[in-house]
This record gives C-alpha cells, sequence and structure tokens, in this order.
C-alpha cells in the first residue's frame, strides 16, 4: 500500500536530548530524526551545543527530553517528551545509571512551564500516578510505512531477527532458543538504519525480548513491516489499545522460566504455516508518520494557546 507524502508542518523546532541523533543510533535518536519528517526545520541540541539565546531570540518550541527539562532557565517553556519512565526501568534493572535516571525525572515533574507529551499510554498512565505529570497528549513513535511497506519476500526463509543487545533486553535469553530450535537462524538486528527495512523483509519473525521498554522503535517497525512478532508485555504491550496481532510473554516467564519460554516460542513457531499474523494493521492505525503530524499539530497549538513567552 501506498502513502502520500504527508505535508510538513510549517514550525521550526529544537530537539535537544543527551545524544545528537544525527550521529547516535538509539530508540530517542530515531525520533529525532523522524521529527524532519513532520517539521519544515529541526534544529538538534545537546547539553553541549545548547543555544539559549537562539532560543529565546527566535521563540522556538523546544522538545525535550523528560529528564533535561531542567537545562533550560524556568521562563522558557518547553515540551518534555516522556519516552520511558526511569521508576520502572529501575525496578527492572537495578542499575545506578537507572537510579540516576528516576532521581531526574522525580526532580523534572515539579517543572513549571512545561508541556509532557507520552509515547505511550502506559507511560503517561505511570507519570500520573507517580508524579502527577502524565503527558496530556500521546504521540506513538512513527514509522515510515512507505519505507516500511509491509511486503516481505520471506516464503522459504529461516532467519529470526532480534534486537538483544542488553541483559535486559534477553541478551541471555536468545542464546537458548537458538540452542533449542537449531533448525532457525537467528540473527541481530545489527546494521545502519537505512538498512533495517531491508534486513527485516527478508526475516521469517521478530524476537524482542525486554524486560522493560517504554515504546520500542524497532518492534514498531517490525509490526509495520508485518513480521510475525514474539514480544514480552513490556511497553507498548502494556497499554489500552495495544497491537493484538502479536505474540505475547511475561517478561517474568522470558527471564525465570527458561523450559516455559523455550515452550512458548516454539508454540510461536509452529503456528507460522498456519496463522497469518498481520501486526501492521495496527501500525496504519496509530503510528504513521501522518498521525505524528496530527499529533504533534495539536501540541503546538496546545503549546503556542497555554505556554506563551513571558513578556
Amino acid at each position: 500500500m501506498t502513502h502520500p507524502a504527508i505535508e510538513r508542518l510549517p514550525h521550526s523546532v529544537v530537539h535537544y536530548s543527551k545524544f545528537d541523533p544525527r550521529t547516535t543510533v538509539g530508540g530517542v535518536e530515531t525520533f529525532g530524526r523522524r521529527l524532519q519528517l513532520v517539521f519544515e526545520e529541526v534544529h538538534y541540541m545537546t547539553p553541549r551545543t545548547r543555544d539559549e539565546q537562539m532560543v529565546r531570540r527566535q521563540r522556538l518550541p523546544v522538545i525535550c527530553d523528560n529528564q533535561l527539562v531542567r537545562d533550560w532557565a524556568p521562563d522558557i517553556p518547553v515540551i518534555g517528551f516522556q519516552h520511558g519512565v526511569g521508576a520502572v526501568k529501575f525496578a527492572a534493572t537495578r542499575s545506578f545509571s537507572h537510579w540516576c535516571l528516576r532521581e531526574r525525572q522525580r526532580r523534572a515533574a515539579k517543572r513549571a512551564r512545561t508541556l509532557w507529551v507520552s509515547c505511550a499510554e502506559w507511560v503517561a498512565d505511570a507519570f500520573n500516578e507517580l508524579y502527577g505529570n502524565g503527558g496530556s497528549h500521546i504521540i506513538y513513535y512513527p514509522v515510515d510505512t512507505d519505507r516500511f511497506d509491509g511486503k516481505l519476500e520471506n516464503e522459504a526463509s529461516r532467519l529470526i531477527l532480534h534486537d538483544a543487545r542488553l541483559k535486559h533486553k534477553g541478551a541471555r535469553l536468545i542464546p537458548l532458543l537458538q540452542q533449542a530450535y537449531p533448525a532457525w537462524q537467528f540473527e541481530h538486528l545489527n546494521c545502519v538504519p537505512d538498512q533495517v527495512a531491508d534486513r527485516m523483509r527478508t526475516a521469517r519473525a521478530f524476537v524482542h525480548l525486554s524486560y522493560y521498554e517504554g515504546n520500542s522503535v524497532v518492534c514498531n517497525e517490525a509490526m509495520a513491516m508485518n513480521l510475525p512478532c514474539f514480544l514480552t508485555r513490556v511497553g507498548l504491550m502494556r497499554d489500552r489499545h495495544r497491537p493484538e496481532d502479536v505474540c505475547v510473554i511475561e517478561p517474568e516467564v522470558a527471564f525465570d522460566d527458561p523450559e516455559q519460554l523455550i515452550a512458548s516460542f516454539g508454540d510461536f513457531l509452529s503456528s507460522l504455516p498456519t496463522r497469518s499474523y498481520a501486526p501492521r494493521r495496527w501500525s496504519l492505525t496509530h503510528a504513521t508518520m501522518q498521525h505524528s503530524r496530527n499529533g504533534w499539530s495539536d501540541v503546538l497549538q496546545d503549546f503556542t494557546r497555554n505556554y506563551s513567552w513571558s513578556q
């Protein structure tokens, strides 16, 4: 299915995060790069390149990573984008860096002159419960559905793709599945962003075993590509309006019960010849670039109306 190119919003905005999306790979960075498909002009700033004078002079909306909103002077209105919940991530990983993230988000929640936007329903709900600052707008990570077009070339494929880069993303679980199902070829989705769609095109399925996600970009891409997906119930899978046409396993089962994990994955593999998985339908209904454009149009109207600059 071909979708016409969307008309970008006639606004200049700032994307402010820890790393520059033009030189760094990751979910937040993918989000940042795709803002170029939504807005006429995007200025990328990091803590090292933050230009407050430029923002003041041009009165630019700053789309800022949640925990970094306090980097900006209190009189500057900003848009705080909630990519994930540090408190939930710390509970899953118990790492010091995620403890720090939790504390920075807790302090960030108190900042005035901040319009909060969430990447998923569950994220907004969690922040409301924790700090009372859940996003008043929800914008799912969009996928370019022209590039991730759902046109698979995988009829005889034995390739299972995964993105198990870290321990809490299943790095120790993939070898268990590979050993249990040696007829299948498990490969890490390790390529530059421009090659992801074509890499997925030839796979038979996608597996993502994570103990925590905010809203996984790579899972959204796999669903838009119409790949059968075997996922843990984290991130987007916790939403009220979550994708239904995927295979979901509880993270506690995946990480704590290897026998059940292997058996559940075996059931998933056995279903591939007979079940027609079509998760792309959710993507086309909720997470296209047009959905993102419409969402950001509403955000900027709210921002202009209620978070004006001090005179």
